[in-house]
């Protein structure tokens, strides 16, 4: 999709984030300004250390689809270059805010943490239900957290975003165990967002986060910033935002809520496979749903990924290839997810 790169150069200046064409620790800045279109703070995104937790997540909607596995991906790639690492599984905040059923999201939630084994994690896990000391941090934070007081995102869409707003508005599915929640509900869910960005600092001991999000996901960190200025305390957290994978069928990107948007963890291999090749339309990397996914889900190195843009961009043979091998890669990780 063309217009992704125009939509994180439009995020990078509204909100004045940073471009991610830094090295991170063993990762070269090539790699990491491959898998991710901004971040808050390069400076200290760089200079991460035995002191810094990277934390990235899932929101249990449904099986994981290519862009959540690239989730999992990015902290498995921080991990092995000798960073903490952790993959929240936010099971409480789906039950709290939307409803779902708590015996759906926690079964979910296993399937996940067995996927995120099979697929060779070996950072830390948890789910928001398990981790009771959280919870404590929010009880801490409550006295700070005025309900009333929200973020105001009075704001025109760029294109890109208007295009998935209506995508959602016209194509989103509700669950069926979704029973709908209040906004009371909403908000005790936004209290332990905003406890789970501050746990790592306030009582764990490092002395940074940096929270790994995709880029449509970046209000999350304007809001914990906005609450996290009303406590006494100071904890210190960053993002890193992960470029989008482009949807299928012109979908602006995949979507757990969207059926035909994504490649997901629960297809069978043929079927990953066919998909992998029809999502394949031509277009030049920036705009490629295949190259994309080969940035964000693999084992490829900055070296790997340069011989793959420049086969990517003149077509032929060499892009066959690749994007055969990669199809078989994606099938064999599909094949981990639980059956």
């Amino acid at each position: 999709m063309a217009d992704l790169a125009d939509h994180y150069a439009a995020i990078r200046e509204e909100f004045d984030y940073d471009r991610t064409d830094v090295a991170v620790g063993d990762l070269s800045a090539g790699l990491v300004d491959r898998a991710f279109a901004a971040t808050t703070d390069a400076d200290a995104v760089a200079s991460a250390g035995d002191d810094t937790l990277f934390v990235a997540s899932a929101g249990l909607t449904g099986t994981p689809h290519v862009g959540t596995v690239a989730q999992m991906f990015a902290v498995e790639r921080l991990h092995d270059a000798g960073f903490d690492t952790q993959f929240l599984l936010a099971d409480y905040e789906k039950y709290a805010g939307s409803g779902r059923d708590l015996d759906v999201v926690r079964g979910l939630a296993d399937d996940y943490r067995e996927f995120l084994d099979g697929v060779g994690y070996e950072g830390g896990v948890r789910t928001q239900y398990d981790d009771r000391d959280v919870m404590h941090t929010a009880f801490r934070l409550a006295p700070y957290f005025e309900f009333e007081d929200g973020v105001d995102f009075d704001r025109d869409p760029n294109d890109w975003e208007a295009k998935l707003r209506d995508a959602y508005d016209t194509h989103q599915v509700e669950h069926d165990d979704a029973s709908g929640s209040t906004e009371f509900g909403g908000r005790m869910a936004a209290l332990l967002c905003l406890a789970d960005f501050l746990h790592p600092t306030l009582a764990d001991g490092y002395d940074q986060t940096v929270f790994v999000l995709g880029i449509d996901e970046h209000p999350l960190y304007l809001f914990n910033e906005h609450y996290a200025a009303k406590t006494p305390f100071d904890p210190a957290f960053d993002c890193l935002f992960t470029r989008m994978v482009p949807g299928l069928d012109g979908y602006p990107k995949m979507s757990k809520t969207i059926p035909g948007s994504g490649i997901t963890m629960d297809m069978a291999p043929d079927r990953v496979r066919r998909l992998v090749h029809e999502a394949d339309d031509g277009a030049p990397p920036a705009a490629s749903a295949v190259y994309r996914m080969m940035t964000l889900v693999s084992d490829y190195d900055a070296d790997r990924l340069t011989d793959l843009e420049a086969a990517c961009r003149e077509g032929g043979e060499a892009w066959d290839a690749a994007r055969a091998e990669y199809a078989d890669y994606l099938a064999g990780l599909a094949s981990e997810w639980p059956a």
